[in-house]
């Protein structure tokens, strides 16, 4: 059976005075105040609709938080849930044994994860529409049970389990997606530690998954004695087809100390293809334009032509993607919203499942032929007979070898953006580019 454990006066005392550093404390906004269709509005970020909200648990064991930069955890703000309270999550940590018993059930999608029973479960449960083939999320594990029951049956737990449509076949049911990196094995206190301690002394070994672990005794910011780093969950999904999604925390073993989730604002996401399905300016967002300008996208090139009286410096893009963070710099970009110089070529990073990089080209009417040309690429050069020309679409191409006789030809209303040309002898050719009256030759060797 367990027993409190009282951390000796003066270890107390020092931990008060040892140190003149204040910290702005984590702040805590439980239910009722917040509801469970606040936490998941506050969970989700792009690529993901959600219905269907319910919630099972104590109120004060469920809500949001926010300035977590102010602590060590690692994320600045989301939503948590414990198996006691949230108001016991801010630190310093003062206490082995803190904890909130609600005298509630557990949940059995926990106990099929340990070997013993739950009990105070915390489940917020909603369904989803992924617009991708990806979805993830990003958490913190953090108990009191660390690090003096290590190894113990108080061996509490928390899952992420998923229902729907398998993208190879069949379907997942409740399949727990909250796991150790690279492993199958769930996130709880026997799996992710550095090993018995007692409680006011930081562990030293044997390590389990313990790059994952870190140590709070005396911490300042957050009670919880030890929690896991920032990991990052994820699942393969069909989109646009329906999904189930259970997040759940318990006590395992008894209904004593505390253990709990912080997951990160925005962070479940449902991840796409890192690339612009439109990019344009619109009048309702740019004053000084009588029309819309629609871009035209080559490539990982956009191109917008505009009226030589427009002001570049200040314009106002409205594009399209499907779950992808899209950003100028580290400035993060919101379509129809964020203004930008586009004086000179512009760089737009993507993230999505994979991340990808934009140039986005303002010119005039009177230079948008000749930036297109610039955006052709011919290669590879020196050949070994077989060249590629890429962003050729509306453009004239001539192929010539060394007496000028035209060997290949294709006019820009074929409407080609890549071109191959197989089988040339060694030699020097010239690649001839024409649009709108502009022309530029390129050399390609062919050895």
């Amino acid at each position: 059976m367990k027993t409190r454990i009282l951390l000796p006066a003066f270890i107390l005392l020092g931990l008060l005075f040892s140190t003149q550093i204040s910290f702005s404390q984590i702040q805590i906004h439980s239910m009722p105040a917040v509801t469970p269709e606040d936490m998941v509005e506050h969970l989700v970020g792009l690529g993901v609709y959600y219905t269907d909200v319910t919630y099972q648990g104590a109120d004060q064991a469920g809500g949001i938080f926010s300035n977590g930069s102010s602590t060590n955890i690692g994320i600045e703000t989301g939503i948590f849930l414990t198996s006691g309270a949230g108001y016991i999550i801010p630190g310093p940590n003062t206490s082995t044994s803190t904890g909130a018993n609600n005298g509630l059930v557990g949940h059995p999608l926990l106990d099929n994860l340990t070997s013993s029973t739950s009990y105070d479960a915390s489940v917020l449960e909603f369904d989803f529409l992924p617009l991708n083939d990806t979805v993830k999320c990003q958490f913190v594990f953090g108990s009191e049970e660390y690090n003096e029951w290590v190894g113990s049956s108080f061996n509490d737990v928390f899952g992420f389990f998923v229902t729907g449509p398998h993208p190879a076949g069949g379907n997942y049911i409740d399949k727990n997606i909250a796991l150790i990196p690279g492993t199958d094995t769930p996130v709880a206190i026997n799996n992710v530690n550095n090993g018995y301690a007692p409680g006011g002394v930081s562990p030293t070994g044997p390590c389990t998954n313990c790059e994952y672990f870190v140590d709070n005794t005396f911490g300042a910011t957050i009670e919880y004695d030890a929690f896991t780093t920032v990991i990052t969950f994820w699942v393969l999904v069909i989109p646009d087809e329906e999904y189930h999604f259970t997040i759940a925390v318990g006590d395992v073993g008894d209904h004593i100390y505390d253990s709990g989730v912080l997951l990160e604002g925005t962070s479940f996401k449902s991840l796409g293809p890192p690339d612009f399905l439109s990019f344009d300016f619109l009048m309702e967002q740019n004053s000084e334009l009588a029309f819309d300008i629609t871009g035209e996208l080559l490539g990982n090139e956009v191109y917008l032509e505009i009226p030589p009286d427009v002001d570049k410096t200040d314009l106002v893009a409205d594009f399209e993607v499907r779950g992808v963070d899209v950003f100028v710099g580290d400035v993060l970009q919101e379509t129809g919203i964020t203004e930008n110089d586009f004086s000179e070529p512009l760089n737009y990073h993507l993230e999505g499942y994979a991340n990808n990089d934009w140039t986005i080209n303002v010119v005039t009417v009177t230079d948008i032929a000749q930036q297109k040309l610039q955006s052709v690429v011919i290669g590879p050069n020196p050949s070994n007979g077989l060249i590629s020309i890429n962003n050729a679409d509306e453009i004239d191409v001539k192929v010539y070898n060394l007496l000028g006789r035209v060997i290949f030809e294709q006019s820009a209303h074929q409407n080609n953006n890549s071109i191959l040309i197989n089988d040339l002898q060694e030699g020097i050719y010239f690649v001839q580019l024409e649009k709108d009256g502009f022309t530029e030759i390129r050399k390609v060797i062919v050895n």
